[in-house]
């Protein structure tokens, strides 16, 4: 056993010798093509305190909080039609939607692209998201051939880099904004992730976040970290962002504002030291980003390390307060079963094993994100009512809340033959118009059809158009 170990990793070890010596033998052949990924930081350091700006609070006693997880342009698709649903029912209040309800969208990898979409134009512009991202060939602008100087761009970093995804979504969809452009009226906060490689964590795009790295959140490029939560490893480079936390010129507030306090689940204390070792671990000088999908598919996770802040988070101080029903909705776009390796008896290929064995790891944390969220979500209403009836303001009705968790997931498709199509959708940026037609159509009536929408929007009248039919 231990002769045949030591002859495996003697050809490991000589296997990495001649690869790394035919790439340094390539790049002496063709030093243009050999040039690494461009992996900058953007970010800017502190100039004052971090301040939380909050929104008055608009609609009526109900707020939805959507969750859109990844899965390249099939999850746009999907959470387009989902929120297409949402923007063609009636609410309560007059001239308004149900997707003028929306407070909070969080988004990764694929979904996150749409969340960001949604929060800086809000869902008036919702239509234009299929023009400007869906029905666009994104992969055109990027490196996605199998050639020498891509492969060499791999082992330097990543095939792909900031000239490449972050460049194309600020021509197309973002047009340079930054997070201080978030946040206006009739708009929904945004909570986008990645994953931290160093901490093995989701990183959380949010000023608590970057205070830790005593950085400056508002001046920091959308298109950035919308491409840092959908950074692939390999196929893109990590993005990058510089810790100035090691001689930080401002006051920064303490990072222990949770609920619950030093206690809490293994998850919740592993994310709260991954934010404090940005302000104490020396070697942590810059933070390598990649996508979202590695810690938290679902975006569920990210909500609840929001929920675990000191209440109202992750609502404001006015919506918490008229708020009667909150309702999250999770729009999972993962196709978790199926593929054609178990047809034969011959082992899969390797791409093949690689992305079964990468979905395996990531679906089941989606599931379990679900599950955690309902756990969640229950004892977060409790405490959210015990802060509003310990207010001086508090009302008679400050107990009168309920919390309701709506998941639609494409996996639960029954029909074969479809499962089957959707499945050759991989996790691509690119669609085709048919598929998107289809993928964002199945959103839409999936969300219909789940009985918990039906039960407390099925009354909503619609207003007209089907936006996930054009």
């Amino acid at each position: 056993m231990h002769s045949n170990s030591y002859r495996k990793q003697t050809y490991i070890d000589s296997t990495g010798q001649w690869l790394r010596h035919a790439l340094v033998f390539g790049c002496g052949l063709g030093l243009a093509a050999c040039a690494g990924p461009l992996a900058v930081a953007v970010n800017r350091p502190l100039s004052a305190p971090p301040v939380e700006r909050t929104a008055p609070a608009s609609g009526d006693g109900t707020a939805i909080v959507l969750a859109f997880s990844g899965g390249g342009a099939r999850s746009a698709a999907f959470g387009y039609g989902v929120l297409s649903d949402l923007t063609e029912r009636r609410a309560a209040r007059p001239g308004r939607s149900l997707a003028d309800e929306v407070v909070l969208v969080s988004g990764v990898s694929g979904g996150a692209i749409l969340a960001a979409y949604v929060a800086l134009h809000g869902p008036a512009r919702l239509a234009d998201f299929r023009r400007d991202f869906l029905d666009r060939d994104v992969e055109a602008a990027l490196h996605t051939s199998f050639t020498p100087a891509n492969l060499l761009r791999a082992y330097q970093g990543g095939v792909n880099d900031l000239t490449g995804l972050p460049a194309w979504l600020d021509a197309h969809l973002y047009g340079d904004a930054t997070f201080a452009d978030l946040g206006g009226p009739g708009r929904p906060r945004l909570l986008v992730h990645a994953t931290d490689l160093y901490n093995r964590a989701p990183f959380i795009f949010d000023r608590r976040s970057f205070a830790a790295l005593c950085s400056d959140v508002d001046r920091y490029p959308l298109s950035h970290a919308v491409a840092a939560s959908a950074a692939v490893p390999v196929v893109f480079a990590p993005v990058v962002l510089r810790n100035y936390s090691h001689a930080c010129p401002v006051a920064r507030p303490a990072s222990g504002d949770d609920a619950a306090g030093e206690g809490g689940s293994l998850v919740e204390r592993d994310y709260r030291a991954a934010l404090g070792r940005y302000r104490s671990e020396p070697d942590l000088s810059f933070l390598k980003l990649y996508d979202g999908g590695l810690v938290d598919g679902l975006g569920t996770q990210s909500l609840i390390h929001r929920m675990h802040r000191a209440p109202p988070a992750p609502l404001t101080t006015p919506e918490a307060l008229r708020l009667d029903r909150i309702v999250f909705i999770v729009a999972d776009a993962s196709t978790r079963i199926g593929g054609d390796m178990s047809r034969t008896e011959a082992p899969p290929n390797a791409v093949d094993a690689i992305v079964g064995a990468a979905d395996a790891m990531i679906d089941a944390t989606s599931r379990h994100g679900v599950d955690a969220l309902r756990r969640e979500a229950r004892a977060w209403r409790d405490r959210l009512v015990r802060w509003r009836c310990a207010r001086a303001d508090a009302t008679p009705a400050c107990s009168r809340l309920t919390v309701e968790v709506i998941r639609v997931a494409l996996a639960d498709i029954a029909d074969g033959a479809l499962r089957r199509r959707i499945l050759g959708l991989h996790n691509r940026l690119s669609l085709g118009r048919d598929d998107v037609a289809l993928i964002a159509g199945l959103g839409r009536r999936l969300l219909a059809g789940a009985p918990a929408f039906q039960r407390l929007f099925g009354g909503h009248p619609r207003s007209g158009a089907r936006l996930a039919a054009r």
